[in-house]
């Protein structure tokens, strides 16, 4: 056998556990990624000491690169002259759907400054989906039903998470170590909303902590009675 091919063939073997060795890199990167991740659970509770339903809480330091399969979409209903969540979580530059599946017309709207937009008089899935391309809450109304209310909470970070019944709200995939986080609810006082708070992130499995909010009174306009059959 000549010196040339014995050259290549050891090129060959070299370049072969050079390949092995890239690929074994690169998963232990992804594993060790993975593994220096764990979930925020966090329960809300109110002043008497109830669960606090529909609050985001949301990471704000530090935040992931945004994953490039991350849907910006999201969707709030219409039924029976109620949006349906009624708090939409999204994340920024995300298009939002306002379908109305009642039988009645809906003229959907926000005059808040995180999103001004109208859709005027319409049924089924025949307006524009509405592009929120800034981060905060856009309060959204109906011009016909006064009593319809929804916020479209838009997130800097997709580490997002909503309480629900039992006021507990689950943030995955959050990284290790030291970890702000802010919480948002509709009836939240302001000293609250601007409040951030810090938590140490265990290295494996969930960190848990508690969170008693100091709510404002509900002031939602009451629900008007039957129309009679009228189309609005």
């Amino acid at each position: 056998m000549s010196a040339k091919h014995n050259t290549f063939g050891a090129f060959r073997l070299i370049t072969f556990f050079t390949l092995r060795a890239t690929v074994a890199i690169a998963v232990l990167l992804i594993w060790s990624a993975t593994a220096q991740a764990g979930e925020l659970e966090v329960v809300l509770t109110d002043a008497t000491g109830q669960p606090v339903p529909d609050a985001v809480v949301e990471i704000i330091s530090p935040v992931p690169a945004l994953p490039a399969d991350w849907p910006l979409t999201g969707e709030m209903d219409q039924i029976d002259k109620e949006f349906v969540g009624p708090v939409l979580k999204v994340v920024k530059n995300s298009l939002v759907s306002f379908p109305n599946s009642d039988d009645i017309h809906h003229h959907v709207y926000s005059y808040s400054d995180t999103k001004r937009f109208e859709l005027p008089l319409y049924k089924g899935d025949t307006a524009e989906p509405v592009l929120f391309d800034k981060a905060g809450v856009a309060v959204i109304g109906c011009n016909i039903h006064d009593w319809m209310l929804g916020y479209v909470y838009v997130g800097e970070s997709h580490l997002m998470a909503m309480s629900d019944a039992a006021g507990k709200a689950v943030v995955p995939d959050v990284p290790v170590g030291e970890v702000r986080f802010k919480i948002w609810h509709a009836r939240a006082r302001a000293n609250d909303l601007a409040q951030e708070h810090v938590v140490t992130m265990n290295a494996e499995g969930s960190t848990a902590l508690s969170v008693q909010l100091a709510l404002t009174p509900d002031r939602r306009i009451r629900r008007a009675p039957a129309s009679g059959g009228l189309q609005y």
